[in-house]
């Protein structure tokens, strides 16, 4: 039987139009660092132009009013278009009993969510677990309909 782990602490945090360059994401992390933030979920991709996004989580228990001016510091600083924070969200992790399942569990995650009429935010995939983030305000249905669907 999967795992599954459910988070509405949690704080979206999106880098947008990132020049995409070695360091960016260095300087961004480290700007976080030196604040003793924590991040999960880190995801980066790139976009047509040389510019990138780059996302990750992090606990809603942070202080946003510390956390947001840092953020919007650091992006103007590296050459961002911006940042953008979802605080209303939720990360469900779904844990894969086997690596050679992933295929077959991201399709029971997708339609468990898909016939919950919940969409996926975004997505981070490994070999061990999924983590989908979703909104908040159906978050729940989506919890319920996967644990049906791994049950």
């Amino acid at each position: 039987m999967s795992k599954i782990i459910f988070n509405d602490e949690c704080v979206h945090v999106v880098f947008l139009g990132l020049p995409n360059i070695p360091g960016v994401a260095a300087e961004i992390f480290r700007a976080l660092s030196e604040h003793s933030i924590d991040v999960s979920m880190v995801t980066q991709n790139t976009m047509r132009g040389g510019r990138s996004d780059l996302s990750f989580l992090i606990n809603r228990k942070e202080l946003l009013d510390e956390v947001i001016p840092i953020c919007r510091e650091v992006s103007e600083r590296v050459g961002g278009q911006g940042v953008s924070f979802a605080t209303e969200v939720a990360a469900i992790t779904v844990s894969f009993e086997s690596p050679a399942e992933s295929a077959q569990t991201l399709t029971k995650i997708f339609a468990a969510l898909a016939s919950a009429k919940v969409n996926i935010e975004i997505i981070n995939s490994t070999s061990e677990s999924a983590i989908c983030i979703v909104s908040l305000t159906n978050a729940h249905e989506g919890l319920k309909a996967l644990q049906e669907s791994f049950d």
